[in-house]
């Protein structure tokens, strides 16, 4: 079998890759550069629910439903299917008596 010579996008992606690995590291190792990234990914988390509560007010001011809602008819018809299939299984144990 021939091996494909990689090609300049494939090697200038390889060595990024590598760098970038590298200097996460030295980051990760760095206890400054934990507290920075605590600090970046707390501020992402705020971001996503300050969003996430924007939407939920324009969908609502809309009249459609939110995240939220649908996550309420999802728990809604788990809640529906078991109890369906409680009444099947009772349903069958009658039907064999």
């Amino acid at each position: 079998m021939s091996e494909r010579r990689k090609g300049i996008p494939e090697a200038l992606m390889e060595q990024g890759v590598r760098v970038a690995t590298r200097a996460a590291k030295v980051v990760l190792d760095d206890p400054r550069g934990q507290e920075v990234l605590a600090a970046a990914v707390g501020v992402a988390q705020k971001g996503k629910r300050q969003l996430e509560e924007v939407q939920g007010r324009v969908l609502r001011a809309a009249g459609l439903p939110t995240k939220g809602d649908y996550e309420d008819v999802a728990k809604s018809m788990a809640r529906l299917k078991r109890k369906l299939r409680d009444l099947a299984k009772k349903v069958d144990e009658d039907r064999k008596r």
